[in-house]
């Protein structure tokens, strides 16, 4: 992808409250990065849309993922692919030159976005 410097960098944020399984949270992701029709609903292709973002240009990109308590309870090993998955596309665009970057907000407001 290129981008130019008049390209904003893109913040966007994922609520996972009531989010119990892997479904929901690719849902998600799907739905908040406006992840192309082609998008097939498991890890690879959810790392596929999170390297490409043809459709959303920016010069850098943040990711905020709030209240992930539920998911972590239910299903925690999805949200550690998650995170994994997450991981790699923030190594892929280091690679680029362009900032990848999650953050996690707790359910206790009280505390800063843990960085991921």
């Amino acid at each position: 992808m290129t981008t130019t410097p008049l390209d904003p960098a893109l913040e966007v944020h994922i609520d996972l409250s009531a989010c119990a399984n892997k479904r929901d949270l690719l849902d998600r992701f799907a739905t908040a990065l406006h992840f192309p029709a082609w998008f097939g609903h498991n890890w690879d292709a959810m790392h596929d849309c999170l390297t490409d973002l043809s459709w959303l240009p920016a010069s850098a990109y943040q990711l905020v993922l709030a209240h992930p308590a539920l998911l972590r309870e239910h299903e925690p090993e999805t949200l550690a692919s998650a995170l994994q998955v997450l991981g790699n596309a923030a190594a892929f665009w280091a690679g680029e030159g362009i900032a990848f970057t999650v953050d996690m907000i707790e359910d206790d407001p009280s505390g800063p976005p843990a960085p991921i």
